[in-house]
């Protein structure tokens, strides 16, 4: 039987054992509702038969009150004959009520038996009260027989009750029988369901889990890297076909991890072998790159050289064409400077003649403003008597006072500004005349510099010649340079092609070096695996 048909026995019986124990449940249940709608009945058929027998003493004492009651009270008699009506249903409905209750056959035929009697009962009372309300003394004589049936009803009430109750407490019994066989049956149930999973789990247990459990001690050990253990297959279940195939697992690895092993000492000899070799070869490859790239900084330190004399020969062309294009602009402009200095001593001696004529009209200006400042004085003069002349007239000279106060204070602004003018004009005359003297002193420098200009032409036209020459020599040196600078640059070009690739070999040889180490490290780590397996 495999694992899957033994889950499902199991199954199989604990849901049995669950359907036995529900079944017992139901059987003390239903048995448990049958014993409590009985003793229910009878509570119910006792208190009606309770509630029947306070009607029944209910009864006699109306037929006591309708005696006791006066003649022509029809109140009193009202009140009892209104009592005596729902005495008498009360009665007959708490009765027809336990005859209805499905009771015991003797109960029912007891309460049917007695029902006669209560209709004769409750007649005779009601007989009874009327004629007492109509005439108690005459009634009395009948108050006997009514007491004779009140007292055999009371005892026929009497056995009835006590079979009632015997039947109540009966039934009281078999609920009380019924609960306890309901327990018994329900522990015993358990009992035998728990004793029947403990077997069913233990039968589990030694066919399952213990053949699993060594299953995993197996899968452990080859895990651990033992492969020498020999494994038994004990069972035809899943768990001795998982034990088969670990068993064919271990022999595979077994003879897997001797091939590797071989295979990876193999492996590691040639990759020692490779590393050693390409070690040789980046050693090599090195100088061969070190070499290129020196050769390559040597041609670009001559290119750059080279270049740099290019520039410097262009330079000294460019410097040599521009000093002579400077010279040719220099004679030019030094013969502009030769016309522009005789026209600016000419400019300055018209400069010098106006300045001289400005000084002579600025004593002519000096003589009106003494004029002006004689005038002022004058006013001023007149001012001062007409004031005193006002000051004499009194209160009819006061506005000619203020007029002759104004005209004073006019006189002094003119005469101030007379005293201002005249200094301006003496500082103007004494600029004239240093601006005279400083013209001729500039006519002087510019026949100097007209002199000194027609040099500098003669000089500069020889300088033109010179930076001529020398232009045409810098352009053949500048030819030359260029040409070798071009022979160099594709010299360097293919040095630089030599030490590209000599580097990039360079890289190769480093990166199968790498490679190879990398080899070494992976062989020398399968064998470090594989030493952890025992075979």
């Amino acid at each position: 039987m495999n694992i899957r048909q033994k889950l499902v026995a199991s199954g199989v019986i604990s849901v049995l054992a669950a359907a036995l124990l529900g079944g017992i449940g139901l059987l003390g249940q239903n048995r448990l509702a049958d014993a409590l709608t009985e003793n229910q009945l009878s509570v119910s058929a006792l208190r009606n038969h309770m509630e029947g027998d306070m009607m029944h003493d209910a009864l006699r004492g109306d037929v006591l009150a309708a005696f006791v009651a006066e003649p022509g009270d029809s109140a009193a008699a009202g009140q009892v004959r209104s009592d005596l009506s729902e005495h008498s249903q009360w009665f007959r409905k708490v009765m027809d009520e336990n005859a209805t209750l499905p009771l015991s056959p003797e109960v029912s035929q007891s309460i049917r038996d007695l029902r006669p009697l209560i209709d004769t009962y409750i007649n005779a009372a009601g007989k009874l009260v009327d004629d007492a309300l109509r005439d108690p003394q005459a009634s009395r004589a009948q108050l006997g027989d009514f007491q004779r049936i009140f007292g055999e009803l009371e005892e026929r009430n009497e056995k009835l009750s006590a079979l009632i109750e015997t039947r109540a407490d009966e039934a009281r019994q078999a609920a009380s029988e019924a609960v306890r066989s309901a327990v018994w049956w329900l522990l015993g149930g358990l009992v035998l369901v728990c004793v029947v999973l403990c077997l069913t789990t233990a039968q589990l247990m030694r066919t399952v889990l213990r053949p699993l459990k060594k299953t995993i001690d197996v899968a452990r050990a080859i895990a651990q890297g033992n492969l020498r253990n020999s494994i038994q297959v004990e069972s035809r279940d899943e768990a001795g076909q998982l034990m088969e195939a670990l068993a064919q697992m271990q022999n595979s690895l077994r003879e897997m991890i001797a091939s590797i092993r071989l295979e990876s000492e193999e492996l590691r000899g040639t990759a020692t072998t490779l590393s050693d070799t390409s070690r040789g070869i980046v050693d090599g490859a090195n100088q061969q790159a070190e070499s290129a790239a020196s050769m390559a900084a040597a041609m670009e330190q001559m290119i750059a050289n080279i270049a740099q004399i290019a520039d410097h020969a262009r330079n000294a062309q460019g410097i040599s064409a521009h000093s002579e294009g400077l010279a040719s602009s220099g004679g030019q402009v030094i013969l502009g400077v030769v016309d522009g200095m005789n026209r600016i001593a000419e400019a300055v001696n018209s400069s010098s003649s106006t300045i001289t004529a400005l000084g002579r009209s600025s004593e002519e200006i000096h003589s009106i403003i003494q004029v002006i400042k004689s005038i002022a004085e004058q006013t001023n003069l007149l001012a001062l008597n007409a004031a005193i002349e006002a000051a004499r007239a009194g209160e009819a000279g006061r506005g000619f006072a203020v007029v002759a106060d104004e005209v004073r204070n006019l006189a002094a602004r003119t005469a101030q500004s007379t005293q201002e003018i005249t200094g301006m004009i003496a500082r103007i005359r004494e600029s004239t005349d240093q601006a005279v003297n400083s013209m001729q002193t500039g006519v002087t420098r510019v026949q100097d510099g007209v002199n000194l200009a027609t040099q500098a032409g003669s000089s500069i036209s020889e300088i033109r010649e010179g930076a001529h020459k020398a232009a045409e020599v810098v352009d053949e040196i500048s030819h030359t340079i260029g040409e070798q600078s071009k022979a160099s640059s594709e010299v360097a070009q293919r040095v630089e092609l030599i030490a590209h690739m000599s580097r990039s070999n360079t890289e190769a040889m480093h990166e199968l070096a790498e490679a190879a180490q990398r080899l070494d490290q992976v062989a020398a780590a399968m064998q470090s695996s594989v030493s952890r397996f025992q075979v």
